[in-house]
C-alpha cells in the first residue's frame, strides 16, 4: 500500500475513474459533491464512454447527493467502507465523497494480492448484500 497525500486524494480518484476501461466501483456511504464538479464530471463521462459505474451508499442515508450522477446506485445496510476501484487499480481509505475539511487518508493498493483481498471483501460483504436503488 502507498498512502496518498491528502491534498491529492480526489485527484487520484478522478484519475482512477478516467483510466477505467471496463468498470468503476465507488463505495462511499455518504455523498455530497457540491464543489467537486471535476469528480462529478469524471463519473458521468465514464458512464458516457460505456464504462459500467456502480455506486454503493449506506441504506436509507446515503442517496442524497447522488442525484446528478449517471450510475447504477446500490444501497447497503450499515455500510461504512470507502473504496474506489476499477478492473486494474484500487484506492481505499477513510474518506466519504463529501466536500468538507475532514482529515482523511487514502491508500493506493500496489500489489495484486492487496487488490484481490479488497475485491474479495467487497464481493462478500458489500456486493452480496446490496439492493439496487436505481
Amino acid at each position: 500500500m502507498k498512502i496518498i497525500d491528502e491534498a491529492k486524494s480526489i485527484s487520484a480518484i478522478i484519475s482512477l475513474i478516467e483510466s477505467a476501461e471496463k468498470y468503476v466501483v465507488i463505495v462511499s456511504p455518504y455523498t455530497d459533491l457540491k464543489g467537486w464538479e471535476k469528480l462529478k464530471n469524471a463519473i458521468n463521462e465514464a458512464s458516457q464512454r460505456g464504462i459500467k459505474v456502480s455506486y454503493y451508499v449506506r441504506k436509507e442515508e446515503g442517496i442524497e447527493g447522488t442525484e446528478d450522477l449517471d450510475v447504477d446506485l446500490f444501497e447497503v445496510a450499515n455500510l461504512h467502507s470507502k473504496m474506489f476501484f476499477t478492473e486494474q487499480e484500487a484506492i481505499i481509505g477513510s474518506a466519504h465523497l463529501k466536500y468538507n475539511k475532514d482529515i482523511n487518508w487514502t491508500y493506493s493498493l500496489d500489489f495484486p494480492n492487496e487488490y484481490n483481498d479488497m475485491l474479495n471483501f467487497f464481493n462478500k460483504n458489500i456486493k452480496a448484500t446490496a439492493i439496487k436503488s436505481r
